[in-house]
């Protein structure tokens, strides 16, 4: 866990890791949408989403980060090249009662705004406060985990000089998605770095799994993945919100593979 750039200044300071909201961007299709399409809603990563004009309840439209549309679209290749129109068109017919319910209760996120994030956006991760990197991590293990969920924690045991047995820590555990459903995720979510958007975390010799986000504006840029052995995510951007550049986009993906 690291909780900023930069020389240490001082102790017990902001932990970035834990203690900032950001907005999670593209992070959040997987866990908003295309699990619950897969765990509960009888898709496979095969079914396919018409890429093409599309508008929010609002009325406003929903834009691709490509330009135009692209037709017929799997949900593999969704995941893969991050689709935003066939994702909320998904998220849509998912429903957000039970998008908004694996976020909450499946995957333990905290921030959430049970009225203001009950909308579309949500599905893109535009939500009321952002959230925590280390829930957002936690939630992406559980897909690396087969499903499982674990309830982040700092220590497993604490022993004094004599060797002696003080503390003792377990996580608590629950079922976040079916195991099958964690496998084809995972699959996905492979072709997102061997040929999609996270080609830049492609690891050699070893299995990486994982997805992208970018915020409006490029305020906030993300890799949240996994290994058969580690799961991390890495966020990049400013404490104040400040604008970057979209030529910056790989860095956390660099740092993330490094």
């Amino acid at each position: 866990m690291i909780g900023g750039r930069g020389e240490k200044t001082a102790s017990r300071t902001l932990n970035r890791a834990t203690n900032t909201m950001r907005q999670p961007g593209s992070t959040f299709k997987v866990l908003s949408t295309f699990i619950p399409a897969l765990d509960v809603n009888g898709d496979t990563l095969a079914t396919v989403i018409q890429d093409g004009p599309y508008k929010y309840s609002s009325g406003e439209s929903v834009d691709n980060w490509w330009k135009g549309y692209r037709g017929n679209l799997s949900i593999r290749y969704c995941i893969q090249e991050s689709a935003n129109v066939c994702t909320v068109k998904k998220y849509t017919e998912v429903t957000s009662a039970v998008g908004l319910r694996y976020l909450t209760e499946n995957f333990a996120f905290t921030t959430l705004d049970p009225v203001n994030d009950s909308g579309q956006a949500t599905s893109l991760g535009g939500i009321t406060n952002g959230v925590y990197n280390i829930e957002l991590t936690a939630a992406y293990a559980a897909i690396a985990n087969g499903g499982v969920y674990s309830k982040p924690i700092l220590y497993t045991h604490i022993y004094d000089h004599n060797n002696k047995l003080l503390f003792e820590n377990t996580a608590a555990t629950h079922v976040a998605m079916k195991e099958s459903t964690a496998a084809l995720i995972t699959d996905a979510m492979e072709d997102v770095v061997t040929k999609g958007t996270g080609t830049a975390c492609k690891l050699s010799g070893m299995p990486a799994a994982g997805k992208t986000g970018t915020t409006t504006e490029d305020r906030d840029f993300w890799f949240s993945g996994y290994t058969p052995y580690l799961t991390a995510s890495v966020w990049g951007g400013y404490d104040d919100n400040a604008k970057q550049s979209g030529s910056q986009v790989a860095y956390p993906k660099k740092i993330w593979k490094a």
